[in-house]
């Protein structure tokens, strides 16, 4: 297999359907992957718009707001005027990773942050010198994880946390189609996928995973998974191609 092929390869893509033009998918196909997708939870808006629409409706009172994920920035921006960040004198805009500012970006935003290191402990080291006092709005998942806050509020920072989405297990899952390579963007959808079908199902198959926290979900359930060195999917495929090539290729 030459380098950065996958070429006959069944990927099975868990992440939420997107569309059929997203990245993910092209990356892949653009190896020669042949792309199975496999969504194993599902991305629905919060119980209520009622904390979002107020933050946003002070929007020009916060210092920052904070985007973990692409999907905090779609239903975020859904609930805006026009469906789009607004002009004028607004908060700085802080993004996780690439894809999540280049969401913002989509929406008529302008990031100022992004870090290096793309996951919240990144960001917690990026905004490091955020003093007390600022006023920070993080819109993100129901339930999410909570650890950049946490930092934010010790710092002295005002952070109004409202959630803006919820991610559940698909149910039902349907049954599982044959498949090399599965990879998983985040631990709950590696969670949804193993209550279904066990670790088992993924025993002689080759596990990609982007970053440490759903490198962590996997090896708590006894599975050892590779490990993009960066969170986006050209590194993702990396990882795979190295995998394969070092068991002599399929």
């Amino acid at each position: 297999m030459s380098l950065l092929r996958l070429e006959g390869l069944r990927v099975l893509v868990t992440r939420p359907a997107r569309n059929k033009a997203d990245q993910w998918t092209e990356a892949l196909a653009a190896v020669g992957a042949t792309v199975v997708l496999y969504p194993t939870i599902e991305v629905l808006p919060p119980p209520s718009w009622e904390p979002l629409d107020e933050a946003l409706g002070q929007i020009e009172g916060y210092d920052w707001i904070i985007f973990t994920s692409q999907s905090a920035v779609s239903f975020t921006v859904s609930r805006m005027h026009g469906g789009h960040f607004p002009a004028g004198r607004r908060p700085r805009l802080a993004a996780v990773g690439g894809e999540t500012a280049r969401a913002i970006e989509r929406a008529g935003g302008e990031v100022a942050l992004v870090p290096s290191d793309q996951r919240q402990e990144g960001l917690i080291a990026a905004l490091r010198d955020v003093g007390s006092g600022m006023r920070v709005l993080f819109p993100h998942a129901f339930a999410g994880r909570d650890v950049l806050i946490e930092t934010l509020r010790r710092q002295g920072c005002q952070v109004d946390v409202v959630a803006v989405y919820r991610v559940v297990p698909r149910s039902p899952l349907p049954p599982l189609p044959p498949f090399d390579v599965a990879i998983f963007a985040s631990p709950s959808a590696l969670r949804a996928f193993v209550a279904k079908h066990g670790r088992e199902a993924l025993a002689s198959k080759t596990v990609a995973v982007i970053g440490p926290t759903t490198a962590a979900e996997a090896a708590s359930h006894g599975i050892s998974p590779v490990v993009a060195e960066e969170p986006h999917i050209n590194a993702l495929i990396s990882a795979i191609v190295r995998e394969r090539s070092s068991r002599g290729g399929h």
